[in-house]
């Protein structure tokens, strides 16, 4: 569903970063908002989930969230950058750009950690 570019890690493994062209045809789309697309908050969280199920050693299940805000609209063919990064307690805290403005960002936790 989601397609991820530009995908770099840093090299202590610690921080995810990369780009994600928003779909038009995405199913979300059709029922949220009509005549005004808007990606919800909950396809947000399943982008991230998404990209960490695709690197190795990244759990993918969610368990909660904090700090978590929702300030920006994502519409069909947005660009964004997202970035993940594990924190002292092994979660992660994630943001995601669309034209150097923040869109989201919080902090989510992890069932049994950010490690498998």
């Amino acid at each position: 569903m989601f397609s991820f570019d530009n995908v770099s890690q840093s090299q202590d493994g610690g921080t995810l970063s990369c780009s994600c062209v928003v779909a038009a045809d995405m199913p979300f789309f059709s029922g949220h908002f009509p005549g005004m697309p808007i990606m919800p908050a909950v396809a947000q969280i399943e982008m991230i989930r998404t990209l960490l199920e695709q690197q190795a050693g990244w759990n993918a299940t969610i368990s909660g969230g904090t700090r978590l805000k929702f300030s920006g609209l994502v519409q069909p063919g947005d660009i964004l950058a997202i970035r993940l990064r594990r924190t002292p307690s092994d979660n992660i805290s994630f943001s995601v750009e669309n034209d150097a403005a923040v869109v989201s960002k919080g902090v989510l936790t992890l069932e049994g950690g950010a490690l498998d």
